[in-house]
C-alpha cells in the first residue's frame, strides 16, 4: 500500500497543470513517450507506450481517434487536466456505435492487460471519455475505455464518461485482478452487452478479483443487459463508499450486482434511487455474495417482475445495517425478494417498509434470518433542493441507527460530507441528520447554487448565477456558521474560486457552505472539501 502512495506522489509533482498553449494540430500512431505539445492529437493508428516509459497529456490537450484505434499501455499514461481545461478522448465519426456487433463509430480506449507490475501509476484526472468501444476477440470485448487486467497503480479522479459501450462486461471500466481507484466521476448513458448470452455485466464498471476503491462518483442513465446496470463486482472486495446510483437499468440489479464474493469492506453511504430491472432486484441484486450494506438509501426503484429495492439468490447471505429501504415497487416483492430458502439476509436497524412479513420468494416466505431492532415508517425525508433523501427533522430515522458503531467501519462523513456520528449516534440511511446542517430548505429570496466538481480540492465553478446577482460577496462557513473565507466583488453567472495556499490553510476536509449575497438577494451551496 505504501508503493501505490509513493507513485502516485511521484507523478503529482512531476505534472504541470499547464493548458496547451500552441494551437497546434499533430497526429500519432506506433511507439510514443514524453510530452504531446499539442492542442488537438489525431490518433491516425493504434499508439504503444513502451515499458519504462510515460506519456502525458497535457491539460486542455483534445485526442481524437480517426479509427478505431487505441492505447496499448506497457509503461504509463499521465493525463492530468484541470476543471477548466479538461483532456478529452473522443472519435472522430461516430456512426454506427450503437450496434454492438463491429468496431464501427467507436475508439478501443486503454489497454492495460500486459503493463508490468513494475510500470509507475497511470493518472487520469479531469478527463472526458466518449465513444470508447471494446469489440474484438474475447480479452478486448471488456472495458469500453479501460481494459485493465493484472495491474494496480491506476487513479481514475474527477472525470466524465459518457456514452462508452462494451460487447460484453464494463461499458466504461473493466477491471480484473487490479486494486484500482475512481473518485469523482460522472459515468452516464454507458452500457455493456447483447440480448442474448453472455449477458452484459456492469453497464458502467465491472470488476473481478479485486479490491478497486469506488468512491464518491454518480452513476445516471447507465445499462447492461445482464447484471448490474451501473456496476458489477465478482470475487471482488469493494469499497464502494459515497456514491449516488440514479436511473441505471439492468435484466438484475438496476444499480448493483455483486456475484460470488465474500467482500470484507463495508458498502456505505451510498443512495440508490430510481434505477429499475427487468426481472430481479430494481436497484440490489445479490448473487451468491455476502457484502455488508450500511447506512444506505434505497428508496423509489423499480422491477418489472420481482423485488423491486433488494434481491438475493444462490445462498446469497449479505448484512443490512443502519439502511432505508422503503417506497420501491415491483409486481411481487415491493423491497426485498429471497429467491431459494439457502439466502438469508441479515437486517439489523433498517427502516423496511412493510418488515419482513412483506418479503417474497422461497426464502422470504420461509425468513427465518436475524431480523433485529427494525423499523416500518414513513422515513421523513426532507425533500429539500439540496438533499432531497436527507432526514428531515422530524424523521423517524434519526438517532436509530446501531448504537455501537465501532465494528462498522464507518468513513468520517456521509454521503453529504457530513460528520457521519453526531452526538456518539448513529441515523439511518447515507445522510446524517444535524441541527442546521440537514435542515437545508431554502429561505426567502434564496437561489440554489450549482458547484462543479463537488467534491473538490483546489478548484470549484458556481455556475448558473442568477442574472440579478451583481457585485456579490461570497462568503464560505463551515457547518456551525463561521466565515472561513470572505471574498467581494464576484460578478457574472459563472465564477471559478481557486484556492490561493493561504485559503488552503484555512479549509479542513469535510462539509462547507457556500454563499453569495447581493442586496435582498443571497444564493447557496454545499461544498464538500476532499484536498489531493
Amino acid at each position: 500500500m505504501v508503493g501505490k502512495h509513493l507513485r502516485f506522489i511521484f507523478l503529482a509533482f512531476s505534472s504541470l497543470a499547464i493548458p496547451v498553449s500552441n494551437s497546434q494540430t499533430i497526429q500519432i500512431q506506433g511507439e510514443q513517450s514524453g510530452t504531446l505539445l499539442a492542442d488537438t492529437v489525431i490518433l491516425s493508428g493504434n499508439v504503444t507506450v513502451p515499458e519504462n516509459s510515460n506519456l502525458t497529456f497535457l491539460p486542455g490537450t483534445k485526442v481524437i481517434s480517426s479509427g478505431f484505434f487505441g492505447f496499448n499501455v506497457l509503461g504509463s499514461i499521465h493525463a492530468d487536466g484541470t476543471d477548466d481545461f479538461p483532456v478529452s478522448f473522443s472519435v472522430a465519426d461516430t456512426a454506427g456505435f450503437s450496434n454492438p456487433e463491429n468496431e464501427r463509430g467507436g475508439w478501443d480506449g486503454f489497454d492495460f492487460t500486459a503493463t508490468s507490475p513494475d510500470s509507475d501509476s497511470s493518472v487520469f484526472s479531469y478527463c472526458i471519455f466518449q465513444f470508447g468501444k471494446a469489440f474484438g476477440d474475447s480479452l478486448e470485448k471488456m472495458g469500453g475505455v479501460f481494459n485493465i487486467r493484472g495491474f494496480d497503480f491506476i487513479k481514475i479522479s474527477d472525470c466524465r464518461f459518457e456514452n462508452n459501450r462494451a460487447y460484453y462486461w464494463g461499458g466504461a471500466v473493466f477491471c480484473e485482478s487490479g486494486d484500482i481507484l475512481i473518485s469523482g466521476c460522472t459515468f452516464e448513458n454507458n452500457s455493456c452487452g447483447t440480448p442474448g448470452p453472455p449477458y452484459g455485466y456492469g453497464g458502467a464498471v465491472c470488476t473481478r478479483y479485486s479490491n478497486a476503491s469506488i468512491v464518491h462518483n454518480t452513476f445516471t442513465g447507465n445499462a447492461s443487459t445482464g447484471i448490474g446496470g451501473a456496476v458489477s463486482f465478482e470475487y471482488s472486495d469493494i469499497l464502494l463508499n459515497a456514491n449516488y446510483f440514479h436511473e441505471n437499468f439492468s435484466g438484475l440489479g438496476g444499480a448493483l450486482g455483486y456475484l460470488r464474493s465474500d467482500p470484507v469492506r463495508n458498502i456505505t453511504n451510498n443512495l440508490f434511487t430510481g434505477n429499475s430491472c427487468v426481472f430481479f432486484g430494481g436497484a440490489i441484486s445479490c448473487n451468491r455474495a455476502h457484502p455488508h450494506f450500511v447506512n444506505n438509501t434505497i428508496t423509489e426503484n423499480f422491477s418489472q417482475s420481482y423485488g423491486g429495492g433488494f434481491y438475493c439468490n444462490d445462498s446469497a447471505v449479505p448484512v443490512l445495517v443502519n439502511n432505508i429501504l422503503y417506497n420501491n415497487f415491483a409486481p411481487v416483492g415491493s423491497e426485498v425478494y429471497i429467491w431459494d430458502i439457502y439466502s438469508a439476509p441479515e437486517f439489523y436497524y433498517c427502516n423496511v417498509e412493510g418488515g419482513y412479513e412483506a418479503f417474497e420468494g422461497s426464502g422470504g416466505t420461509a425468513y427465518s434470518a436475524p431480523y433485529i431492532n427494525n423499523i416500518d415508517t414513513i422515513p421523513g425525508f426532507s425533500f429539500s433542493t439540496l438533499y432531497p433523501y436527507s432526514l428531515s427533522e422530524n424523521s423517524p430515522c434519526i438517532n436509530t441507527g446501531n448504537p455501537d458503531t465501532t465494528a462498522l467501519l464507518l468513513p468520517g462523513t456521509d454521503l453529504a460530507g457530513v460528520q457521519r456520528i453526531y452526538d456518539g449516534i448513529i441515523d439511518m440511511g447515507a445522510y446524517e441528520f444535524q441541527p442546521g446542517v440537514s435542515a437545508n430548505q431554502l429561505q426567502a429570496g434564496e437561489e440554489v447554487l450549482y458547484c462543479y466538481p463537488n467534491p473538490f480540492s483546489d478548484r470549484i465553478t458556481i455556475s448558473k448565477i442568477p442574472a440579478n446577482f451583481r457585485n456579490s460577496t461570497l462568503e464560505v462557513t463551515d457547518i456551525n456558521g463561521k466565515t472561513i473565507i470572505r471574498r467581494t466583488g464576484i460578478h457574472g453567472c459563472e465564477y471559478t474560486w481557486v484556492l490561493s495556499p493561504e485559503e488552503k490553510k484555512l479549509m479542513k476536509p469535510g462539509l462547507f457552505f457556500i454563499k453569495l449575497n447581493s442586496g435582498n438577494k443571497k444564493g447557496i451551496g454545499k461544498l464538500i472539501y476532499m484536498p489531493d
